[in-house]
């Protein structure tokens, strides 16, 4: 199936579907860090998973549930498939042994030139 005729469903089905293929490979990677690196991983996953929720959370807004306005596959999907990996990340920090709440992150961006 082309992505360029998949239904809203399709899409959310998607996002879901990489999740869950991407979920060994992801703790395998996650394993592989620090600590704090996990918990970098942990915070920017869930800032990401924050602004596409707060996509879908706008639709809401008008009085539109945004699968009753239509055109809400990708947001859907995208929620789902970062939903997933901030699941990988707490797994992987459990399996870890990594304290809970041990590690405050701050994100910071700087320009490059």
């Amino acid at each position: 199936m082309s992505i360029d005729n998949a239904s809203d469903s399709d899409l959310q089905d998607f996002g879901q579907a990489l999740g869950g293929e991407f979920r060994d490979r992801d703790i395998a990677a996650l394993a592989a860090l620090t600590p704090e690196q996990r918990a970098v991983q942990a915070k920017l996953r869930r800032e990401l998973w924050l602004h596409i929720d707060s996509v879908w959370e706008g639709q809401e807004r008008t009085g539109v549930h945004p699968v009753e306005a239509g055109g809400f596959g990708a947001v859907a999907g995208l929620r789902d498939l970062l939903d997933a990996l901030c699941v990988h990340v707490e797994d992987a920090q459990y399996a870890a042994g990594d304290a809970e709440g041990g590690w405050l992150v701050r994100v910071t961006a700087e320009a490059v030139e």
